[in-house]
């Protein structure tokens, strides 16, 4: 219930954290005048910390949003902080504690039972193996008999509690039934990925994700390209898609990656494909992309927008929403049937 409650709230959870905080994302004017490198000396001047990842404006949330890599101690959940700034005027609107914001915390609670540091992510996984169990037994529970099909899918009235009860658990897990094992599944892969790629390799084999690196660098003094020529390089090898995320080098890849989604597309879909870059020469050194991934690796990259729904848009994700709450309906309408069919001695006890 925990997990698929939290789920149905993050599936928005960006919206969710806009309206929360509107002076975090509320632009001065609707244009976008700032560069990328006016938007880094910003951020830095604002926190010191080393830039992990910078979020392009989109429609929820219209503003640059630089994240921060903070110290964090072996073994806990990364200490990232965000500064917020405005696209029109390069002004800051604000920081904050990224990982403890409500609606990020909640992100945290679904996919590590804030419990980050004591297998909290391993537990969430083996819940999803518990779910497609329980989908599983639920169904041949529910298997009806030849011609009572519809009826076994329908409410009905003017009917015994237990047998309204009865109904309603019997629809709500037949119409769950259709969402929630890829819901379990897509969350398995994100949590055990190492489990997922063998069994997706059966039909198309997915090549582990990189993290190019430069193994031999130009002499020392070699010039680095300006972000802003980075992001044009990046805009020019992939005409047609829209950049949404940039990681500058940093301790372990001396390249940039860069994240793209369609044009005009979802912003719920935060990238589709990355590309990594030269920072010296701005050449591209591995595309991973769709036009350039098999199959098998498109699977892998689309597991979160499958997961939330994003893949499929606004229906998508509201189909999402609703199987979140299924396990709720599911476990009050399941804790009824199992009182009521108790022995009588037992319940009066």
């Amino acid at each position: 219930m925990l997990i698929g409650l939290t789920g149905s709230f993050i599936v928005f959870y960006r919206e969710i954290d806009a309206a929360l905080n509107p002076a975090l994302y509320a632009p001065a004017t609707p244009e976008q005048r700032v560069v990328l490198s006016e938007v880094i000396r910003a951020a830095a001047a604002a926190d010191a910390a080393p830039i992990s990842t910078i979020l392009v404006p989109d429609r929820t949330w219209p503003v640059w949003v630089v994240i921060h890599a903070h110290e964090t101690q072996r073994g806990h959940y990364p200490n990232r902080w965000t500064t917020m700034v405005d696209p029109s005027n390069g002004k800051v609107l604000g920081r904050r504690d990224y990982i403890n914001a409500f609606a990020l915390k909640v992100y945290r609670l679904h996919y590590t039972l804030l419990l980050y540091e004591w297998w909290g992510r391993e537990l969430v996984g083996v819940a999803g193996f518990m779910l497609l169990g329980l989908t599983a037994s639920g169904l041949f529970l529910w298997w009806p008999k030849p011609g009572r099909f519809w009826r076994s899918i329908s409410i009905r009235r003017d009917v015994s509690l237990l047998r309204f009860v009865f109904d309603v658990h019997g629809a709500a897990g037949f119409w769950a039934l259709l969402v929630l094992p890829g819901l379990a599944i897509t969350g398995i892969g994100l949590v055990f990925p190492d489990v997922v790629r063998p069994i997706v390799g059966v039909l198309s084999q997915p090549t582990p994700d990189p993290s190019p690196r430069i193994a031999a660098p130009p002499p020392a003094g070699t010039p680095l390209l300006s972000p802003d020529a980075i992001m044009r390089r990046a805009e020019e090898a992939k005409p047609g898609r829209a950049v949404a995320m940039l990681s500058p080098p940093g301790e372990t890849r001396n390249t940039w990656r860069v994240q793209f989604r369609a044009d005009g597309a979802d912003p719920a879909v935060r990238a589709r494909g990355a590309i990594w870059l030269d920072p010296w020469s701005g050449a591209v050194l591995h595309d991973r992309t769709s036009d350039a991934m098999s199959l098998g690796d498109r699977y892998v990259a689309e597991q979160l927008w499958l997961h939330n729904g994003a893949t499929f848009g606004l229906s998508g994700r509201l189909l999402v929403f609703a199987a979140g709450i299924a396990p709720l309906v599911l476990f009050v309408s399941g804790a009824i049937m199992w009182l009521k069919k108790r022995p009588r001695r037992i319940r009066a006890s």
